[in-house]
């Protein structure tokens, strides 16, 4: 449960995060997280603004939302913050397999909360570059509890109408594919794009689902731990290149040319999302510490964004970071 109602909650974060300055003079760079032993460095300009927890091996997931320098647990499982800071999605239900005909679209310059009812149960949210359309991806129920993705919903934060659109090879998952298994995602302005089959096939659609462009030996996605795949202006998408007992290798596309321009040195456990145009953001491991860092596309020089103690033993039973949401 929430120690204060969500609305006061929302009205504190849009001093906390919306154009938020780095750390003043004197206060320590690094924020303890809750709901877990681990920290944030918060003296930069591009800054954590909701995160999610997983733990119960996975039967649970839990969102956070910054408020000033703390963080407060929310009713959602993924609370995720708009670029510019003005807009929240609320995913409901703790499941991760559970799709939702229903998403909270909170508005944090009044601290109003509009719950938003869906035309097609959906998962996976994704803020645009420009903070003002929400992507999600969309799907057809079936008895036995599977589903069948079915394409997009877009909704715009200013007029609140969800808009399905229905595309893309009609996959079916189940289980624990669910919400990660052929989501789509933003390609930049006006794009989307989603994995197409099995074999590292990539589809590119644009917002009323005309397929305009499809990459062949491009990787596969990060389709669970990213927020989103493609660099802010969308010239460019990270891909996992390949997978060891060491960990993932993340390459870097050039959207124009379908071409990996950039690997990251070393091996990560996931890739968790862009920090900006130049940077990356990915997930390591170290003994008992999960590191995410900021790594750049040029020199490879790597920033500790958060250190997070893992618990000894089974770790997947106790919460920990599963997904990072950073906004300028």
């Amino acid at each position: 449960m929430l120690k204060r109602s969500v609305a006061a909650v929302l009205m504190a974060l849009v001093v906390g995060v919306a154009g938020a300055p780095s750390a003043a003079a004197g206060e320590k760079p690094w924020v303890r997280l809750a709901g877990t032993v681990g920290t944030v460095n918060d003296g930069l300009p591009v800054r954590l603004a909701s995160y999610s927890l997983i733990w119960d091996a996975g039967q649970a997931f839990h969102g956070y939302l910054r408020e000033g320098r703390t963080f407060v647990k929310t009713r959602y499982r993924e609370a995720l913050v708009a670029p510019g800071g003005r807009w929240v999605a609320g995913v409901p239900d703790r499941r991760l397999w559970r799709a939702t005909e229903k998403i909270d679209l909170i508005d944090r310059g009044t601290g109003r909360t509009h719950a938003v009812r869906m035309p097609a149960p959906v998962t996976s949210p994704e803020w645009s570059a420009d903070g003002g359309t929400l992507l999600l991806t969309a799907y057809r129920k079936h008895r036995d509890g599977a589903l069948t993705v079915i394409g997009f919903v877009t909704l715009d934060a200013r007029d609140r109408v969800p808009r399905l659109v229905r595309t893309g090879p009609q996959r079916r998952v189940a289980d624990w594919e669910i919400g990660r298994g052929f989501r789509f995602f933003f390609a930049g302005p006006g794009r989307v794009m989603a994995r197409h089959d099995h074999k590292g096939g990539v589809a590119v659609y644009d917002m009323d689902g005309r397929r305009q462009r499809f990459y062949k030996g491009v990787g596969a996605f990060d389709e669970w731990a990213a927020v989103t795949v493609a660099s802010p202006s969308g010239r460019l998408f990270a891909t996992v290149l390949g997978e060891n007992d060491k960990g993932r290798r993340i390459g870097v596309v050039d959207a124009a040319t379908g071409r990996v321009v950039h690997r990251v040195g070393g091996h990560a456990e996931s890739f968790a999302g862009w920090y900006d145009e130049k940077h990356v953001i990915v997930m390591r491991v170290r003994g008992r510490t999960q590191i995410f860092q900021r790594v750049s596309l040029s020199s490879g020089a790597t920033l500790d964004l958060i250190r997070e103690k893992l618990v000894a033993g089974p770790a997947e039973y106790e919460p920990h970071l599963e997904r990072v949401n950073f906004v300028r």
